[in-house]
């Protein structure tokens, strides 16, 4: 079983409701040198507060949080420096405090223990598993090294920038600052960890940057007199294994990232509170059967999931509705210019007639372009891959208390994140990320019991909706062959009718323009179908919910005939993977239909 004395039901209250665990925030790491020159401390302080600024600068509708090991020198002068400025902190001590104590000084200890103690300090012990404690037996390290490492692991995949106070020198110290630095970068890893060649170029005119970025703020230790080479602070980028590029200025590509999320935030915030006097945002925690019992370590992280997710699905849903509305108003406006000009054409060929289709076609045509660039339909596809990232983040961090894909490499494959508008989503899965834990003893069965209510709920699902748009299609195919056949009826019927056709019926409308007319609407009428069908994509639709469909149900199935633990992974792995790309690639077709090609933001 999954209980323990420290577990609570999933029924049990979670923290969706809290404003505050909605927000998404944007993700600082820290790293740097223990010992710092005492002369340069003050230089060091204005840098970190100047870049602390200027992202809250970015971000005035969101949070900036700090990430750091709490480590004596570089990493408790920044979170001082953050704490004067309002920013929450998060610090990960790479081991218990009784044993952390141990790597500092009585005035450094007194200082550690001052900030834990701050209100918006949240501490966390990070453990090491066991898979971690027998790779540092095998490879001969100590444990206190695999500590470390683990701490640097945390800080590579759980922050969107690394300040580091660096003295630009590589290491080969494991979790040391040189270290941590070049892995986050991605120039560093066990293949290449004992090359300490570096060199650093001036970034060229408009690069093509990596993801990640790291705000380097040279500084000099206490061991060493002289300052680094260049001792402005910078940003820096990853070139290759041994070269790294600087710019002087925060890049053009993650400004837009910080007003995309501020505008994230902001949003939600602002539509929120009409939504919640009507319903409360969709859970996963409370959907889950009542034989699964969160315990005590996967329940935070499940809960910020949990209200990502609802966050997410919400703006989801209404900017859907927005978008199919705007859909629905193009289309109207297509037929009543086609419906007018054909009654124009057949029975009132008057200037003031010509008149109004001008006005109406060109108010038409201004509003809908003007409601076009609010983007309502790009920020669907937005929120809907965001929220379905975090459903499939969700279970399969549920299914075994680690991540068992990374959401993030997945979103990186498809080549969303680099469309304009989509790279912000990065930065909220990397907010929810937390180290592994070894999973309980005896928690299988609760736990594949949410595992099996997902799969069992999304075939389920997935079955309904292919079944209902297969119905939908098979009706519109049929509704176009008959629309089609008045068609070819009408042009008989002119055919046939010789001098009867200029019989009149009332006024000037003869049977001849009567039939004519008949057969423009019914064209008009098709051809707005047509372009509804077409907008709304309602066929690739259909398709995605059928491969999706072919993935829960192998699934389904596997899962019913497998009993080894490693094997069930690999197929909760699979599944994830599937239809996390499935997702994308459907949001990567609906994109093309509306918008350009991705730029470089």
């Amino acid at each position: 079983m999954w209980a323990s004395p420290e577990s609570e039901p999933a029924g049990g209250q979670p923290l969706t409701d809290s404003s505050e665990n909605r927000i998404s925030p944007f993700v600082v790491g820290v790293t740097g040198h223990r010992e710092l020159n005492p002369e340069t401390l003050p230089r060091m302080r204005e840098a970190v507060v100047a870049i602390l600024r200027e992202l809250m600068a970015h971000l005035p509708d969101s949070a900036v949080r700090i990430k750091t090991g709490m480590a004596a020198g570089a990493d408790l002068l920044a979170v001082e420096a953050a704490l004067e400025l309002g920013l929450g902190i998060d610090a990960l001590l790479p081991m218990p405090l009784s044993e952390y104590r141990a790597d500092f000084d009585r005035e450094s200890l007194a200082l550690l223990e001052n900030l834990l103690a701050h209100p918006q300090v949240t501490c966390v012990e990070l453990p090491l598993t066991a898979r971690e404690a027998e790779a540092a037996t095998a490879t001969g390290a100590s444990l206190r090294d695999a500590r470390y490492s683990a701490l640097t692991q945390a800080l590579t995949h759980g922050c969107s920038l690394l300040i580091a106070f660096w003295d630009g020198e590589s290491s080969i110290l494991p979790g040391g600052t040189g270290d941590t630095v070049l892995r986050y970068l991605g120039v560093r890893t066990d293949g290449n960890k004992d090359d300490v060649r570096l060199q650093f170029l001036d970034a060229p005119t408009n690069p093509e940057l990596p993801a990640r970025l790291v705000y380097w703020i040279p500084a000099v230790r206490a061991t060493t007199e002289a300052a680094p080479s260049n001792g402005a602070a910078c940003f820096v980028a990853g070139l290759s294994d041994n070269t790294l590029m600087r710019l002087s200025t925060m890049p053009r590509r993650l400004e837009i990232h910080l007003r995309s999320l501020n505008a994230y935030n902001r949003e939600y915030t602002h539509y929120g509170s009409v939504w919640r006097r009507r319903a409360t945002p969709d859970s996963l925690i409370t959907a889950l059967p009542s034989t699964v019992v969160l315990s005590a370590p996967d329940r935070p992280t499940l809960e910020r999931i949990d209200a990502q997710y609802g966050k997410a699905d919400t703006l989801a849903l209404h900017f859907q509705r927005q978008s199919n509305r705007l859909f629905a108003f193009f289309n109207i406006v297509a037929f009543a210019m086609g419906v007018a000009y054909l009654t124009y054409e057949k029975f009132f060929p008057t200037r003031l007639l010509l008149f109004v289709y001008l006005v109406i076609l060109t108010a038409s045509a201004a509003s809908y372009y003007l409601l076009h660039e609010r983007r309502w339909f790009a920020k669907h596809l937005m929120c809907r891959a965001l929220a379905e990232t975090l459903r499939v983040k969700f279970y399969l961090r549920l299914a075994s208390g680690k991540d068992l894909v990374d959401a993030e490499e997945v979103l990186s494959l498809s080549h969303i994140n680099r469309f304009h508008g989509f790279g912000w989503i990065g930065h909220v899965l990397t907010a929810l990320a937390s180290p592994p834990i070894d999973p309980a003893p005896g928690r299988a069965a609760d736990r594949e019991d949410g595992v099996a209510t997902w799969i069992e709920d999304q075939r389920q699902y997935f079955i309904r909706k292919v079944t209902q748009l297969h119905r939908s299609a098979v009706r519109t195919k049929w509704l176009k062959r008959t629309l089609f056949a008045i068609i070819i009826a009408v042009i008989l019927a002119l055919l046939s009718l010789g001098e009867a056709g200029a019989y009149r019926l009332v006024g000037e409308v003869s049977v001849e323009k009567a039939l004519a007319f008949i057969m423009g609407f019914v064209a008009v009428t098709l051809a707005a179908w047509e372009l509804h069908q077409n907008k709304m994509a309602a066929r690739e639709l259909l398709w995605q919910y059928r491969n999706q469909l072919k993935h829960f149900a192998r699934a389904h199935l596997q899962l019913g005939r497998t009993v080894a633990a490693s094997r069930r992974y690999e197929i909760l792995a699979e599944l994830g993977k599937d239809s996390l790309m499935e997702s994308y690639l459907w949001t990567v077709h609906r994109f093309h239909r509306e918008h350009e090609p991705p730029g470089p933001a």
